[in-house]
């Protein structure tokens, strides 16, 4: 039961979803966070301003590039067979979710970028991905960068009268794709996650390769690991990608799951496995990848 009183209201377009923030509203999209935290009393708002109804739960491709609606949860990603072709990760992101079928049905990908908790699974996939998070605001709507919307641990770039819209994110069809996550146990939020993307030229040499971490810091840190381009991807390599990981390590986070001294100690590992199963299934087909 959410104990104190709010106005609950549930626009049907963006601008009338725009027009109902302030600084005393909180958005509604799966509710996973919000509704928790209203039942804790740990948030006030007078008024609540739910999504649902605005029309931004659309998969779809344009040109290049993947455009999800921020209302699609975790279940919509899965089902849908234009994630799995130009953005893998995003689906074995997708399939190995913390809370089951019930959380994959509600939770959405819009609310879990604005609650920006380290300890998601989609702030760092999306920066690893390259995605724009489209924003709408009084002003009208501005695309950012996913990797600039995080400030903080449960903080980010967007005003009060801001709201996430949608995602656009660039088709990754050539690119091997690794996602390992450590978790004390099955139902456990992840202490660290790794979100990896490897291209190899026709020689089989790194040709580009993306590494962000998440959970180790408060927000999700990107690895530069531009010394492995031109390289052939052994195990040599990773030892040393695993090497720079931890070197660029700045401000471990801590929390009730683990220290950060903890975290900093499973970085590297966390970011081998991940950057190798990347390399091994670089020019794995769709229909390989998912048993077909």
């Amino acid at each position: 039961m959410i104990p104190t009183r709010f106005e609950y209201v549930a626009p049907r377009t963006v601008a009338d979803v725009v027009a109902a923030l302030d600084g005393d509203s909180r958005v509604l999209a799966g509710g996973t966070w919000v509704v928790p935290e209203m039942g804790r009393a740990e948030s006030h708002p007078r008024r609540v301003v739910d999504l649902r109804r605005a029309g931004l739960a659309t998969i779809s491709v344009g040109g290049s590039r993947l455009c999800l609606g921020a209302m699609c949860t975790y279940s919509d990603l899965l089902a849908s067979r234009d994630v799995a072709h130009h953005a893998p990760l995003l689906h074995t992101m997708a399939s190995g979710v913390t809370g089951g079928v019930a959380l994959r049905n509600q939770a959405t990908i819009g609310g879990s970028v604005a609650a920006a908790r380290p300890q998601s699974d989609v702030p760092a996939t999306l920066v690893a991905l390259r995605a724009d998070a489209i924003v709408a605001g009084p002003s009208g709507s501005r695309r950012v960068r996913a990797a600039e919307l995080f400030l903080d641990a449960g903080q980010t770039t967007l005003a009060v009268d801001e709201v996430i819209t949608g995602f656009e994110v660039p088709s990754e069809r050539r690119t091997g794709h690794g996602y390992v996550k450590l978790k004390r146990g099955g139902s456990s939020w992840p202490i660290a996650t790794a979100a990896a993307l490897l291209r190899l030229d026709d020689a089989g040499r790194c040709e580009a390769v993306r590494l962000v971490l998440g959970g180790i810091e408060a927000v999700p840190l990107t690895v530069d690991l531009s010394v492995m381009v031109g390289l052939r991807v052994g195990d040599k390599e990773l030892d040393a990608a695993a090497a720079h990981t931890v070197a660029a390590l700045s401000a471990p986070w801590t929390d009730v799951l683990a220290p950060g001294e903890y975290r900093a100690a499973v970085a590297g590992p966390v970011a081998r496995r991940a950057l190798a199963l990347a390399r091994n299934n670089v020019g794995v087909t769709e229909e390989e990848r998912h048993g077909r």
